[in-house]
């Protein structure tokens, strides 16, 4: 699609956006930039009574529309896509420093997608234009910082945090629900709290809850050295462990830092 062949002003700042648009899927700075120059030209639009050429003709997946917001969506759920993708090559090397900042700008990108879209059959049909997706995107993408957060430095109440946005997506959007991350997440809780208690009966029972729920050659290890102790020292009982959860509201209210704002 050519700009310059559907707007009738800003000719060279058209032709500079349709560039952009042939070379955003390249690279996540071309589709930073092409959203930065897309939502300039949206604004000037927004501003000015100049008609258009003709109607613009936007794709996603199989779908066509002349909407601009329909294209704005389009590339914030691309570049959230790519973002992720830059993040995972980082935490995977252990770089959680210059993956958090690709995580940081996802979790902004997922809070520009909530937008008002009318519920017609069409967008009904679409499941990245309605809000429970988004929402249970959003929370993923938090679940997925905070492990990061967590993987960088140990911290239980952080590893819980990842856990619990992780468990509240996949009930919002169960046709994409991970319950093998959510689990993951959730032993990595356990083992934290196994790692850092004084209290050994703490450590043995949240030890036990995290090798029953994931396998892990390190999480196995800890637990066979506790299983050790407790079997020549301890003699306590493992006990099952309740772990809270995030309530909608809870997580809003950590997200937006407004508290009981809930996005409805």
């Amino acid at each position: 699609m050519l700009y310059e062949h559907i707007v009738n002003i800003e000719s060279l700042r058209c032709i500079e956006l349709s560039e952009l648009l042939e070379q955003s899927e390249d690279s996540l700075a071309n589709m930073e930039k092409y959203l930065l120059k897309f939502r300039e030209l949206k604004d000037i639009l927004a501003k000015s009574s100049y008609p258009l050429r003709k109607q613009p003709l936007f794709r996603w997946h199989d779908r066509n529309s002349a909407s601009w917001c329909f294209e704005e969506q389009r590339i914030l759920n691309s570049l959230h896509a790519m973002l992720m993708s830059e993040a995972k090559k980082y935490f995977d090397k252990a770089e959680y420093s210059t993956a958090k900042n690709h995580l940081v700008r996802a979790v902004s990108v997922c809070k520009d997608m909530l937008q008002d879209w009318v519920k017609t059959p069409y967008i009904r049909g679409m499941p990245e234009l309605q809000k429970p997706y988004i929402l249970a995107l959003l929370f993923r993408t938090m679940g997925t910082r905070c492990f990061n957060a967590h993987m960088n430095l140990t911290s239980p109440k952080v590893a819980l945090m990842a856990y619990q946005y992780v468990e509240l997506s996949n009930r919002l959007w169960k046709l994409g629900a991970i319950p093998e991350y959510e689990n993951k997440l959730k032993a990595h809780y356990h083992h934290a709290v196994a790692s850092t208690s004084e209290d050994f009966k703490e450590k043995i029972s949240h030890s036990t809850e995290a090798v029953q729920i994931f396998d892990d050659a390190t999480m196995l290890k800890d637990h066979e050295d506790l299983l050790q102790r407790n079997n020549s020292v301890h003699y306590e009982t493992p006990e099952p462990v309740h772990v809270p959860l995030f309530s909608l509201e809870q997580a809003c209210a950590y997200v937006f830092k407004v508290k009981g704002e809930s996005k409805e």
